[in-house]
């Protein structure tokens, strides 16, 4: 079979310009995860994580305002009392007044609602920190499985032009016997139909170049606009063990950053089922407050018009019956710790059997490549058998058709085989939970 990518360089649908980005696996794996979508969204949850930590010491920290008001009286209330010497009337207050304070609220005991919601945080944080690599994982493998997607498309466009090749090779080899006089109309009929038969294919086969090519830019974030061309093969080989069936499923039970975050979720709820006993405790505040007011007629801040207070002291507030709400809600929060507890012990079995199942499949892959591998080359043989037993006079046009078909069944499924191992080893990784090294 010619070399991977000659054919599609070559075909009628994609002739690429000499400025078309080649892409390796390793290049289109780093565009993906520099530009993909997804591994954005997990960028801005790490940001996410980290503010939620600010969040959680916030509750630690001082609380400072300034509050300043601005009051203008048109009317002032005037106040009409008797006296001995009559009836007596006075005008309270100022035309402008303005009172400006300053308060400060120190948290001296909150009953671990901020330790709490600290741990929390942290929780959260190493929560997304696996998130991102599990999207560095999910995307790195879509993307390895476009790229193999693409090779694909590229094997049939070959293997396809390769059937018509030896098509038109059989149909000159039939003109010039009937030349001769050595074969039937019919046998020359036949060899054209063959020729025009697979005509459609080769141009389907492109056409699913194309669009394969179209998955992959969609994927790694390129224009669908640009150029590419494709520079690798399947690959037949992982940096992970095969032998051992138990040592991966204990490797993906310990790796999988989904089991990580279900480890965390537990945190996240124990940790809110402590914030949440934490308002039923009693909390002390250290407040301070000072206060500057100014009632003036003309705006003045100085001298008597201008009066200052400072005031300190202790807050403290203790929860005697809120009608239940708060024992509820901790009731609540127990309910999601066990049903994350629980969702762990469901992962860690649906981890076991996702590994399984991947290993079994890479097995099956690598024997079908390796059996087709066996087809190929007996087909091939028998191709030119038949070719050179028809050519001789000894054979039949239908044997030489049969032959080239069975030729092109063969490795058509080979390259079919090699994708799917390739594409096995790959599920196998991720499901094993492989880092991933840009």
């Amino acid at each position: 079979m010619r070399d991977v990518g000659v054919t599609a360089l070559l075909c009628l649908f994609l002739a690429p310009s000499s400025a078309a980005r080649v892409l390796t696996l390793d290049t289109t794996v780093d565009l993906a995860l520099q530009n993909n979508e997804e591994m954005q969204l997990a960028d801005q949850d790490k940001l996410r994580a980290r503010e939620e930590i600010r969040e959680g010491w916030a509750e630690a920290l001082p609380d400072i305002r300034l509050t300043s008001n601005y009051d203008r009286s048109w009317i002032l209330p005037i106040l009409v009392f008797d006296t001995p010497e009559g009836r007596q009337t006075v005008q309270i207050g100022t035309s402008n007044n303005i009172t400006t304070s300053v308060r400060l609220s120190q948290p001296l005991y909150s009953g671990g609602k901020v330790g709490a919601a600290l741990r929390a945080a942290r929780s959260f944080r190493d929560f997304t920190e696996q998130g991102y690599k599990l999207s560095k994982q999910s995307v790195a493998a879509r993307t390895e499985i476009g790229f193999y997607d693409a090779i694909l498309a590229e094997s049939l466009v070959d293997v396809t032009g390769e059937a018509l090749d030896l098509a038109r090779a059989n149909l000159e080899q039939v003109e010039s016997l009937r030349r001769a006089g050595r074969v039937s109309d019919y046998d020359l009929l036949r060899a054209q139909v063959q020729v025009s038969d697979l005509l459609p294919d080769s141009i389907r086969a492109s056409k699913n170049l194309e669009v394969a090519l179209m998955n992959l830019r969609n994927i790694v974030g390129l224009d669908q606009t640009e150029e590419i061309t494709l520079s690798g093969s399947f690959r037949d080989q992982t940096a992970l063990g095969l032998n051992d069936l138990e040592a991966l499923t204990e490797r993906g039970l310990q790796a999988r950053p989904e089991i990580q975050q279900a480890g965390f979720e537990v945190r996240i709820r124990d940790a809110a089922i402590q914030v949440q006993k934490s308002e039923m405790r009693p909390s002390l505040d250290l407040v301070a407050t000072g206060q500057l007011a100014v009632q003036s007629e003309n705006f003045s801040l100085l001298g008597e018009d201008a009066q200052e207070s400072w005031v300190t002291g202790v807050a403290l507030t203790i929860p005697l019956f809120d009608g239940l709400k708060n024992r509820a809600l901790v009731n609540k929060a127990k309910v999601d710790k066990r049903k994350a507890k629980i969702q762990v012990d469901q992962l860690r079995k649906q981890i076991g059997l996702e590994i399984r199942r991947a290993w079994f499949d890479v097995n099956e892959a690598r024997e079908r490549v390796a059996a087709q591998a066996q087809v190929v080359a007996q087909a091939d043989r028998g191709e030119r058998i038949a070719r050179s037993r028809y050519g001789n006079g000894f054979g039949t046009q239908l044997e030489v058709l049969d032959a080239q078909l069975v030729l092109t069944r063969s490795r058509t499924k080979w390259v079919g085989a090699k994708r799917d191992h390739a594409v096995a080893l790959v599920r196998l990784e991720r499901a094993v939970g492989l880092e991933v090294e840009p």
